[in-house]
Parts: structure tokens; sequence; C-alpha cells
């Protein structure tokens, strides 16, 4: 598969996740003819969404907008590593730094995620008072992706020995 199509794919990844973002927490609906489609936040019902104060809404916003920021800066070092591996800079240090960035950053993000639901309930609940039911949700594929950074930890540690391995060879030739 081209890098330049991977790259597309990312990019529109991203450009998703910020459209379902406002969506998540706005009051508008996007419809395709009669069908309305409704988006709401990870623990937010509609009609929750639809009562929230604006004031909640944005305080809602703000705290979901840290983990989509720190998936989006580590969205960004992934590309800045697919340029790299276009120009064939594989075992550079700079890679290397991208790689581990974008692991560290989907770490982050997954973890800033599985956090903000219960630090929202939290919030809404000092700033208005009423349910004081909180509770953590963590799936599967939070606990996959988790797993999964660590083993792009390794391989960057993987990549930094190559990279040195490289080096100490070409000082003897």
């Amino acid at each position: 598969m081209k890098i330049s199509l991977i790259r597309t794919f990312l990019w529109l990844c991203v450009a998703v996740q910020a459209a379902f973002f406002v969506f998540a927490w706005t009051t508008f609906a996007p419809a395709i003819g009669s069908m309305t489609i409704e988006i709401t936040a990870e623990g937010v019902s509609t009609a929750a969404k639809l009562a929230m104060s604006p004031s909640q809404r944005a305080l809602g916003a703000a705290l979901a907008a840290l983990p989509l920021l720190v998936m989006g800066y580590g969205l960004w070092r992934l590309d800045r590593l697919l340029l790299n591996f276009r120009r064939q800079d594989l075992f550079t240090a700079q890679s290397v730094s991208h790689l581990r960035a974008f692991a560290g950053a989907t770490l982050a993000s997954t973890l800033l995620t599985i956090a903000e639901p219960p630090v929202r309930t939290l919030a809404f609940w000092l700033m208005a008072g009423g349910d004081r039911h909180v509770s953590v949700g963590v799936r599967s594929e939070q606990i996959i992706l988790l797993l999964v950074c660590g083993l792009f930890y390794l391989v960057t540690r993987l990549m930094q020995e190559g990279s040195r391995l490289a080096a100490e060879n070409e000082a003897f030739i």
C-alpha cells in the first residue's frame, strides 16, 4: 500500500474524529433526507445532551477535547513518521522519536478517554448538583490498544538498537 494513501486515510480519520466531536457536543444533528443522525458523547444520551445548559456542554466539550487533542498530536507524529519512511529514513533517531511519540500519545489519549466520562460526571455534579453516581468503564478494545502501545514502545527500542548497530557496523567498514 502506498504511503500517500495511508496518509490520506490518516487525515480523513482526523477529520471524521473532529466532526464527530463537534456533533457530540452541539445540539446540531446532521440529516440525510428525512433521517436524522444523532451523535452523542460516550455516556450521554441525546435527551441528556439536549437538556444540558450551554455551560455544561462547553465544560463537557473542554474535558472531551483533551484526549482528542492528544490523539491529534500522536497522529501528526505518525504522519511525520510516514514521511520519513517515504524518504527511506527507516531507522533514524528522528523516525524512532516519531514512533515513540505516536505510541505515547496514543497511550495517553486512551487513558484520558477512560478517565474523561467519570471526570465529566464529577464536574457536572460540582457544577449543578444532582446524581452522584460515577462509573468507570474500560472496553476490551481500549485494553488491547494499551497493549499495542506497549508493543510499539518495544519496537522503538528495537529500532534504536538496530540504528546503533548499523552505525557501529558502518564505522568498521
